[in-house]
């Protein structure tokens, strides 16, 4: 990697050395980027109107931590995240072990990556290595280990301050879910106003999205698989089933759901029905716990996400940011951030036109999408698109292994690989995926990335710290401000009476923008962060990181990211 040249900030009349705020510098003359937390700085104004920069860049400082639904979120493939037991497959006490890599659960350290919940996917009893589709709701499977190894990870997250959710598979079951198998009995005997009513049985269906059962002509709906039959959630005795499951996992003590497959509830009905099933499912779940979180996979284009939030459902993944094609990646690669935050104003209103209370899950990839590593061309871009999506009011949810640029794509078990934890010392690694086909591992594992100031892993850090360290970004009611020129522009977040402005810069030079005073008044600097990265050797890239806010004037260098207040 070439040496980064120093940072030159401009700070009244002094000039700071800052290196380890960029995203990729000499770590030879930066400091370490877990050192504990300064004490929270304030920028004062100067005689001639400047204000301080915090020289920390505003990432070391303490915050408060989170108490409401509002959360940073970190997917964990069950399978592949950590082996504890050496059997080659990821398990529950696996994650736990992990659980201080995650957020140690003291808000003045930077040992951690900082997010404060997690998803896990489907951890119950199934005969597939993915689990989504479930024999036994109320068990986990043996391969991730027991009911009480879960229990435990739920007591030793909490005591970090980690929510948990679990995903919650309701669109279909397995073939060998007891619920099927008496339904198949049923049919062999004649009868259909039993456990054949869990299911879409008809006789003669042979269009797609159909299987033959083992009994005579009788035919079952199954969308995505032919082990995966849909399961009839119209049905009251369904429904009471499914109350029972919900009323077991929250006993456990899991902060919420992940649900599967919203989309295709009621494949053959349509959207009112499904988001019908939504409703009941949420409105039930809140009585047996109020401050409950919920997030659907509505896997469609935005005007059909957009109508499933009349559910209530907290949140739906927002699909149209994440991918290389997505609003998150199409905004960093066309250097226009003035589109960016139009989409981000644009759709926090729409989505709270159906559902005052909604709160995007924004992603740029997980288990079913392409890694993002392998899409983003060059590290700068990979620390823009992580400052973009994080930094926003949402609830973003970060695919584990994303922060260390693991790639896979193609066939899903590649996108689902271990997590990998150390190049030397292959304990808890997960070695194969089943269907897996490429061996290729990250050019650094945690342990080197945890070490390198310059990595995507440290970066990843200074955004979610600053995320945490400023309530209003993800809580907030947003306003697209544009500026002179579409590279740089940014938005207001507003919450509780208090404001903060995020601006970006993805240009490729410097930009000092005017802000106005009836758009925001700035008081101080709350943090920044500097993405670009010599070791990509880009040409026309101006890497002269000169920063300063004087009188509502902000320079910013290229590829930069100013939280103000």
């Amino acid at each position: 990697m070439k040496k980064n040249k120093l940072l030159s900030i401009l700070l009244t009349a002094s000039m700071l050395g800052s290196a380890a705020l960029c995203g990729c510098s000499n770590t030879s003359e930066t400091s370490s980027g877990t050192e504990t937390a300064s004490t929270e700085s304030k920028s004062e104004a100067a005689a001639d109107g400047s204000l301080a920069l915090p020289e920390d860049g505003g990432y070391l400082q303490t915050y408060t931590m989170s108490d409401d639904k509002y959360r940073t979120y970190y997917e964990i493939f069950s399978y592949s995240f950590c082996d504890s037991n050496g059997d080659g497959v990821g398990d529950i006490n696996g994650i736990t072990s992990k659980l201080d890599y995650l957020n140690d659960g003291d808000p003045a350290t930077r040992d951690d990556l900082g997010v404060d919940a997690i998803w896990l996917t489907p951890i119950m009893e199934s005969p597939s290595y993915h689990k989504y589709n479930v024999t036994d709701y109320y068990t986990v499977d043996d391969v991730f280990g027991t009911n009480d190894d879960f229990k435990n990870l739920l007591d030793e997250s909490h005591k970090r301050g980690i929510n948990v959710i679990i995903d919650l598979v309701l669109n279909h079951t397995s073939r060998t879910c007891e619920w099927y198998q008496k339904a198949i009995e049923e049919l062999k005997e004649g009868k259909t106003d039993g456990y054949a009513q869990y299911y879409h049985f008809e006789q003669d269906h042979t269009g797609s999205g159909w299987a033959k059962s083992s009994v005579d002509n009788w035919y079952y709906e199954c969308q995505f698989d032919s082990d995966m039959p849909d399961l009839n959630l119209q049905n009251e005795e369904v429904r009471k089933e499914v109350e029972k499951i919900v009323d077991f996992w929250i006993d456990m003590g899991v902060d919420g759901f992940r649900l599967d497959a919203v989309l295709w509830f009621e494949s053959e009905t349509g959207n009112e029905y499904s988001i019908e099933d939504l409703k009941w499912l949420y409105d039930y779940a809140k009585t047996k716990k109020e401050d409950i979180y919920m997030v659907g996979e509505c896997w469609s284009d935005s005007v059909t996400i957009q109508e499933f939030y009349k559910s209530g459902l907290d949140s739906l993944f927002n699909f149209q940011a994440q991918g290389a094609t997505g609003n998150v990646n199409s905004a960093v690669s066309r250097k226009n951030a003035l589109s960016y935050v139009q989409y981000l104003e644009k759709w926090q209103g729409q989505i709270r036109e159906n559902n005052e209370n909604a709160i995007d899950a924004i992603f740029i990839c997980n288990h079913d999408q392409a890694r993002s590593a392998g899409y983003i061309a060059t590290d700068t871009r990979k620390r823009l698109n992580a400052a973009l999506y994080i930094l926003t009011p949402s609830n973003p949810f970060i695919y584990y292994g994303e922060e260390i640029e693991m790639k896979g794509s193609l066939n899903d078990p590649d996108k689902r690989k271990g997590m990998y934890w150390s190049a030397t010392d292959t304990t808890g690694y997960v070695e194969n995926i089943p269907g897996a086909t490429n061996k290729d591992v990250p050019d650094q594992s945690v342990e080197e990335a945890q070490k390198d100031d310059d990595s995507l892993l440290n970066f990843y850090k200074r955004v979610i710290a600053l995320r945490n360290q400023n309530p209003e970004i993800a809580r907030g009611t947003i306003k697209a401000v544009e500026l002179e020129d579409d590279s740089t522009a940014g938005f207001v977040s507003t919450y509780n009476d208090s404001s903060v402005l995020v601006l970006y810069n993805l240009d490729d030079k410097s930009q000092t923008v005017d802000i106005p005073e009836d758009t925001f008044k700035i008081s101080e600097v709350r943090g920044y962060l500097l993405a670009h990265c010599t070791a990509d050797d880009e040409p026309g890239v101006e890497y002269d990181d000169t920063i300063s806010v004087k009188a509502q004037k902000v320079t910013m260098p290229a590829h930069s990211v100013i939280v103000l207040k």
